[in-house]
C-alpha cells in the first residue's frame, strides 16, 4: 500500500465569554493519506499522527473528506483520432466513527489503441474507482466512473460522468466531476476529407482545493491529414495528441495517436482521504467513564477535592463528534465542602448503533456561573439482532429503566402496536399503542411491580408478531 501523510498542526486556546468557560480543543491535526493502489484504511489507525499521547489526549473526529477519481480512458489511433476521456472526480464528506473502515479499490486507466497496420482503433475505457464504508451495520459505496476511450475516427472519449467530450473540431468540455475527451477531425481551417485540420483539445480536469491539484483531464485529439494535435486539458501534466500517456494517478485520458503511433494510455485513478482530528486535553483529578457491555450502559464517575457555592452538575453527552452536546442528567452538588466528594451517574440510554460516546461535566454555582470539565469518551458496541425489536438491559434489575427499540426500522410501517404481558398466571390485558416510543415506559412501569422471574412481552403490529423474553433479577 502506498500512502502519503501530511500533518498540519494548529493550536487553539480556551475561550472565555462572559461567565462561560468553554473547554476547547487543545490542538487540531489534519492527516491526508493518498492511495494510488487498492487498500484498506481504518479510522482507529492512529500511528500516523505524530506526537499523539494516548495517556493524556483523546481524539474527537471532526470531518472526513474523500476524493475519488476514476481511471482515464485510452486514446484512439488513426487519422483524426480522439483523445481519451477523463475519469469522474468526486469529493464526499463522510461521517466516521472510530471503528469505521474504508475499503479502497483504485480504477485502472484504459489502454490506448493498439497499433495494427493502417487501421483506426479505439482506446479502452477506464475502470471505476470505488470506496466502501463499513461502520457497524452500515455499508455505503461511493463510485467514480472511468472515462471513455477515444475513437479512431474523430470522436473524443466521454468523461467519466457520462457528459460528452468534444468531437469534430470542438474542444472537450470542462465538466464538473471529470474532464471531457479531446478529439480530432475536420477543423475550422479546412473542410473535406483531404483537408488538413487541428485536433480538438481535451477538457480541463476538476480542481480540488484540499490537494491543490486538478484531476480527470481529457486527452488531446490527433490532427487530420497532417494537422497538428490538440492539447490535453488542464490537469496533472495531461498529454496532447500523438499518443502521449496520461500522468500517473491523475485520472486523465490518454492522447490520441496518429496512423503510425498507438494511442496513449489513460492514467489510473486515485483516492485521497483527509481526516481532521480534534485533540482534547485529559487532565482529570477524578473523572472516569466506563462502558458496561452486559447492560449497554455507561457509568460516569467524578470527585471534587472541595466545593464553594456549588449548586449542581449537568452531565452532557455527544455521539461520534464533539460538535453537538446534549444535557442527559443533573446531579446536585454539596454546596460548601472542604473534603472530597464523590459522584456517579449512569447513562442507560446509549444509542443501539454504538459508537464513540463523549462526556463532559457542566458545573453550575448558585449565582448561575458555570464552567466545563475536560472530556472523556467510551467506545460502545452496536446491538446486533436478527429480531425486529430488541430490549436492554436484559436481564434487568429492580427499578431499572427498560428500553424497547426497533432494530430494523424498515419492518415497521406506522401500524398500531398491540402489546400484552404473559406470566405463569396467564395473559394480561392487551394495550394498543400508536408509536414505538410508547412501549419502553409501559414495560418499565409494569416490570417494577413484578417479582424477580421470567416474563414474556408479546408485540403485534400489522400482520407481524414477536415475543420477547424479559428476565428480572
Amino acid at each position: 500500500m502506498k500512502s502519503r501523510l501530511l500533518i498540519l498542526l494548529t493550536i487553539t486556546y480556551t475561550l472565555i465569554s462572559g461567565n462561560e468557560a468553554y473547554a476547547q480543543y487543545s490542538r487540531s491535526v489534519i492527516a491526508t493519506k493518498t492511495y494510488t493502489t487498492s487498500g484498506t484504511f481504518t479510522i482507529t489507525d492512529l500511528t500516523d499522527i505524530s506526537g499523539y499521547d494516548p495517556n493524556n489526549e483523546i481524539f474527537a473526529l471532526a470531518e472526513v473528506e474523500v476524493l475519488l477519481v476514476g481511471g482515464g480512458g485510452g486514446g484512439g489511433r488513426g487519422n483524426s483520432a480522439g483523445g481519451g476521456g477523463g475519469g469522474q472526480v468526486r469529493v464526499e464528506t463522510i461521517n466516521l466513527t472510530l471503528s469505521a473502515t474504508l475499503n479502497i479499490a483504485i480504477g485502472s486507466g484504459g489502454a490506448g489503441s493498439r497499433q495494427s497496420g493502417n487501421n483506426s482503433n479505439d482506446g479502452d475505457e477506464g475502470i471505476q474507482t470505488e470506496v466502501s464504508l463499513i461502520s457497524g451495520a452500515t455499508i455505503l459505496s461511493y463510485i467514480a466512473s472511468g472515462g471513455k476511450g477515444g475513437t479512431g475516427n474523430g470522436n473524443g472519449g466521454n468523461s467519466g460522468n457520462g457528459n460528452s467530450g468534444g468531437n469534430g473540431n470542438g474542444n472537450g468540455q470542462n465538466v464538473k466531476g471529470g474532464g471531457g475527451g479531446g478529439s480530432g477531425g475536420p477543423g475550422t481551417n479546412g473542410s473535406g476529407n483531404g483537408a488538413s485540420s487541428t485536433g480538438g483539445n481535451g477538457g480541463d480536469g476538476a480542481f480540488i482545493a484540499f490537494t491543490g491539484k486538478r484531476y480527470g483531464a481529457g486527452g488531446g485529439g490527433n490532427g487530420r491529414n497532417g494537422g497538428s494535435a490538440g492539447s490535453g486539458g488542464t490537469g496533472d501534466a495531461n498529454p496532447s495528441g500523438q499518443g502521449g500517456n496520461a500522468s500517473a494517478n491523475s485520472g486523465s485520458g490518454g492522447g490520441a495517436g496518429s496512423t503510425s503511433t498507438k494511442g496513449g494510455n489513460g492514467s489510473d485513478g486515485i483516492v485521497v482521504v483527509q481526516i481532521t482530528y480534534r485533540i482534547l486535553p485529559v487532565e482529570f483529578l477524578y473523572f472516569n467513564t466506563t462502558y458496561k457491555s452486559s447492560d449497554h450502559t455507561a457509568i460516569v464517575e467524578w470527585a471534587t477535592a472541595k466545593e464553594w457555592e456549588n449548586s449542581h452538575f449537568e452531565i452532557e453527552r455527544a455521539i461520534n463528534t464533539v460538535k453537538e452536546w446534549s444535557n442527559i442528567g443533573r446531579i446536585e452538588g454539596k454546596g460548601y465542602s472542604d473534603s472530597a466528594s464523590e459522584y456517579s451517574f449512569t447513562d442507560s440510554d446509549l444509542p443501539r448503533t454504538g459508537g464513540n460516546i463523549f462526556y463532559r461535566l457542566k458545573q453550575v454555582d448558585y449565582a448561575g456561573k458555570f464552567s466545563y470539565s475536560n472530556t472523556k469518551s467510551i467506545q460502545a458496541e452496536a446491538l446486533e439482532s436478527s429480531d425486529v425489536w430488541i430490549t436492554y438491559p436484559n436481564p434487568s434489575t429492580s427499578g431499572s429503566e427498560i428500553k424497547i427499540d426497533l432494530a430494523q426500522p424498515a419492518q415497521y410501517l406506522d401500524e398500531l402496536i398491540y402489546i400484552r404481558f404473559i406470566t405463569f398466571l396467564g395473559n394480561g390485558n392487551t394495550q394498543i399503542l400508536s408509536s414505538p416510543e410508547q412501549i419502553s415506559p409501559i414495560v418499565t412501569d409494569w416490570l417494577r411491580e413484578q417479582p424477580a422471574g421470567i416474563y414474556i412481552l408479546d408485540i403485534q403490529w400489522g400482520p407481524k408478531t414477536q415475543k420477547i423474553k424479559l428476565l428480572k433479577n
